[in-house]
C-alpha cells in the first residue's frame, strides 16, 4: 500500500515538471519569440539583380574561341573607320542598337546597348543617376551576351584587349588636336623693354603629395587609364530601336578625333577655314575662288585704314 502511493506520487512530480517544462517552451515559442527582420523591397531588388548578373560574370571570366564572334574586324581598324561613320545611316549604329539588354536593377530599369561610333555603352533609365557598378555588370552581361568582350575596358582582367590600340590612336590624335589649339592660342607678348613686358607662362608647378609617394618597385598597369564610358540618352520609354542616329557633324568629328596635317602658324591655322558667306560685306561675293577668313581678316583691315 505505502509502495503504491509512493509511486503515484513521484509520477505525479514527474508530470507536474514535465508540465512546467512545457509552459516555458510554449512561452518561448508563441509568446517571447523574436521575429525575423523581413528583407526591405530594395535588398530583394538586390538580391535578385545579383542572383541574374553573377552567371555571366562567371562566364566572362572564361576564355573561349567565340567570345568576340559578333565584332566586325573594321571596327578595330582605325582608318576605316572614318569612312564608315561618315554615312549617318551605317549599318553598324543600327545593328548594336537593336542588340540590347533590359534588366531589373536596385535603381529602376535599365535598356542598354552599344554605340560602336562613340566607343561606349548607351542607356536608357528611368532613375537620373545609376551606379557606376551597376553600369558595369549590366555591360559584362552585355558583352557575353553578344559576344563582345572585347567592348569591355578591362585592363587588369583582359590586357591583351585588341580595341586598347585603337584607343590609344585616337587618345593620341586628339592630344595633337588639343596641341595645335593651345599652340594657336598661346599669348607670347614680347616688347623691347622686358622690365614692362613678359611672356606670359604657366606657373603651375606639381604639387608633391607627402601620403602618396611613387613607389620604385609596383610599376602602372599598360592601357590603365582607359575604362569604359556610359552616356544615359535618356529615359526606358524613350528608346526607338527604329530611330534613326543622333546627326554628327562627320567631318569636325574626325578632325578633332583623327587630327590632320600639324599647324605651325597662325596663318596657317586661319587659311584652312574657309567661309562660304560674309554677312558683313557691302560687296558681291567672289565665287571664282574660296576666300580665306584671314584674307577677309586682312582685307577688311586694310579698308578700315
Amino acid at each position: 500500500m505505502i509502495s503504491t502511493i509512493v509511486y503515484f506520487a513521484k509520477s505525479t512530480i514527474i508530470k507536474i515538471i514535465q508540465y512546467y517544462y512545457w509552459l516555458i517552451y510554449l512561452y518561448n515559442v508563441h509568446f517571447n519569440r523574436v521575429e525575423p527582420a523581413k528583407p526591405t523591397f530594395a535588398q530583394t531588388q538586390q538580391e535578385l539583380f545579383n542572383k541574374s548578373i553573377t552567371k555571366y560574370q562567371e562566364f566572362y571570366a572564361k576564355e573561349t574561341d567565340d567570345e568576340n564572334a559578333n565584332i566586325d574586324p573594321i571596327l578595330y581598324n582605325y582608318d576605316e573607320r572614318k569612312t564608315i561613320f561618315q554615312d549617318p545611316d551605317n549599318l553598324y549604329e543600327k545593328q548594336w542598337k537593336s542588340r540590347a539588354i533590359y534588366e531589373s536593377t536596385p535603381r529602376g530599369n535599365v535598356l542598354m546597348y552599344y554605340n560602336p561610333y562613340t566607343l561606349s555603352f548607351s542607356y536608357h533609365s528611368d532613375e537620373q543617376i545609376i551606379p557606376y557598378t551597376i553600369l558595369q555588370m549590366l555591360a559584362t552581361k552585355y558583352v557575353v551576351m553578344y559576344r563582345c568582350k572585347d567592348f569591355y575596358i578591362d585592363p587588369t582582367s583582359r590586357p591583351a584587349n585588341k580595341l586598347f590600340e585603337l584607343l590609344q590612336k585616337e587618345e593620341d590624335a586628339l592630344k595633337t588636336k588639343n596641341t595645335k589649339v593651345q599652340d594657336i592660342t598661346k599669348v607670347n607678348i614680347q616688347s623691347s623693354n622686358s622690365d614692362i613686358y613678359a611672356s606670359l607662362k604657366d606657373y603651375k608647378m606639381p604639387v608633391a603629395s607627402a601620403t602618396h609617394k611613387p613607389s620604385a618597385t609596383t610599376k602602372p598597369l599598360p592601357n590603365a587609364n582607359f575604362s569604359n564610358k556610359f552616356v544615359r540618352i535618356g529615359k526606358v520609354a524613350e528608346f526607338n530601336i527604329l530611330a534613326l542616329p543622333p546627326c554628327k557633324k562627320v567631318q569636325a568629328t574626325n578632325e578633332l578625333l583623327f587630327g590632320t596635317a600639324p599647324v605651325s602658324t597662325i596663318n596657317d591655322f586661319f587659311d584652312d577655314l574657309d567661309i562660304v558667306e560674309n554677312p558683313f560685306s557691302t560687296e558681291e561675293p567672289d565665287t571664282s575662288a574660296s576666300v580665306s577668313s584671314y584674307a577677309m581678316f586682312k582685307k577688311l583691315k586694310t579698308s578700315a585704314k
